[in-house]
C-alpha cells in the first residue's frame, strides 16, 4: 500500500471512530447530572433493537396534554433487569424518572420507572458517583 493511501485510510478510520462514539454517547444527547420525574399514560411500548421506548401522555399543570418519549436499553440488556414485551402496556399509569434531553425536547433516557401499584423497574445505572437529586 502506498504511504498517501495509508495516511487517507487511517484518517478516515479515526474520523469515523469519533462519530461512532458520539452516536453512541450517552451525555451528548442527556444531562447526566440531572433527573426529572413524569408521570402520566402509557400510549405505546416497545421492546425493540436498538433501545427500548414507551411513550406516554403526560398532563402539565393547566391541564395540557403533552407526548413524551422515553428511552432505555437494547430488550437484552433489559431482561436481565426483569423487562420483558409485556411488562409496560398502554394504558398503565407510570412515573418515570430520568434523564433529560440536552436540546429540551419531551424524551429523557429512563433510569427507573414506578408503577401505581408501587412496583419499579430499574432502567439506565447511575451515570455519575453521586446521586443526582429529583427536580
Amino acid at each position: 500500500m502506498n504511504r498517501p493511501f495509508s495516511w487517507l485510510l487511517l484518517s478516515v478510520l479515526l474520523w469515523s471512530a469519533g462519530l461512532a462514539h458520539a452516536h453512541h454517547s450517552f451525555a451528548v444527547h442527556f444531562v447526566p447530572d440531572k433527573i426529572i420525574a413524569i408521570s402520566g399514560v402509557v400510549t405505546e411500548f416497545r421492546f425493540v433493537n436498538p433501545h427500548g421506548l414507551v411513550y406516554l401522555t403526560v398532563k402539565t399543570a393547566s391541564g395540557e396534554e403533552q407526548r413524551w418519549r422515553a428511552e432505555t436499553n437494547s430488550p437484552n440488556v433489559l431482561r436481565r433487569r426483569g423487562w420483558s414485551k409485556t411488562v409496560i402496556k398502554a394504558g398503565d399509569s407510570i412515573t418515570i424518572e430520568g434523564y433529560p434531553t440536552r436540546d429540551g425536547t419531551h424524551a429523557l433516557r429512563i433510569h427507573r420507572v414506578i408503577f401505581a401499584d408501587g412496583r419499579e423497574l430499574p432502567g439506565q445505572g447511575r451515570v455519575l458517583e453521586d446521586s443526582p437529586g429529583l427536580d
